[in-house]
């Protein structure tokens, strides 16, 4: 008679944890699968023409100071709230270094963010004509900054990288610095990118100032059809489980100290 081979406790805790892990309950699962149809459904280089696959790119420059003014007005105002207390997921980027990375989400994979983008109309206009900017975001990112190598999730939309405030340091590089595939990319104010961020990527602000850019996801429509049904299941679960996670409160912007004390008095 065959026995069934026996687990030991903490061989049997190792794969619970690995199930708990990686099983399709947990969104891990879901990431990695996406990740794995897309990459066999499209190929492209890192990065790409603006123009051509973001046409709406021009609209913004050709707005650019007005969003610059109403964009750095609220970003270096000191209470965009933090990226890891927004998104717990995202905690593992701050434990790294301990320097808060600033986010303001608008709009995130459909989803959006009214208060937030009332703070900037231009923007708020902007994203009411573009529904297929499916995601957008101020970010802040603090003086010596490290992001280390990853990837996103997610191959159906492109990243789109606008500067707002940048410094210029001695050699000549910036503090907007992206190491996309290899490859380093200097930005300066007003430089847009369009790239793919599936692609293992990383950033560094090596100046003693923060850098302001505009983040946005740009729905992708060079995809087989097959892969946009796909690609819409995808940003209608976000859409969800922001919603489930009362993303919207925890992305306000924080009280203003000057306001508190006024209030106590």
């Amino acid at each position: 008679m065959t026995l069934m081979p026996s687990f030991s406790p903490i061989r049997a805790k190792q794969v619970r944890k690995t199930l708990l892990r990686w099983g399709p309950w947990n969104y891990r699962f879901w990431r990695e699968l996406t990740r794995w149809c897309y990459e066999r459904g499209l190929k492209n280089p890192p990065v790409v023409d603006a123009t051509a696959h973001f046409p709406a790119s021009r609209e913004l420059q050709c707005a650019y100071t007005d969003i610059r003014r109403e964009t750095l007005e609220v970003a270096l105002s000191g209470r965009l709230p933090a990226n890891h207390e927004i998104m717990q997921q995202q905690r593992t980027l701050y434990e790294f270094d301990r320097k808060v990375w600033g986010m303001l989400p608008l709009r995130g994979y459909g989803y959006n963010y009214p208060a937030n983008q009332a703070l900037i109309p231009t923007l708020r206009d902007f994203l009411a004509r573009h529904r297929d900017v499916v995601s957008a975001a101020v970010s802040l990112f603090p003086p010596g900054k490290v992001l280390r190598p990853h990837r996103g999730p997610f191959k159906g939309v492109w990243r789109y990288h606008l500067p707002l405030y940048v410094q210029t340091l001695a050699d000549g590089r910036t503090s907007c610095e992206l190491l996309i595939d290899g490859t380093t990319h200097h930005l300066h104010e007003g430089e847009g990118l369009l790239w793919d961020d599936t692609f293992l990527h990383s950033a560094l602000n090596r100046s003693d100032q923060p850098r302001v850019v505009l983040l946005f996801d740009v729905f992708r429509h060079d995809q087989p059809f097959w892969l946009i049904g796909l690609g819409w299941m995808f940003l209608w679960g976000a859409q969800i489980w922001q919603h489930v996670q009362c993303m919207r409160q925890r992305a306000l912007l924080k009280s203003d100290p000057g306001e508190e004390t006024a209030g106590a008095v």
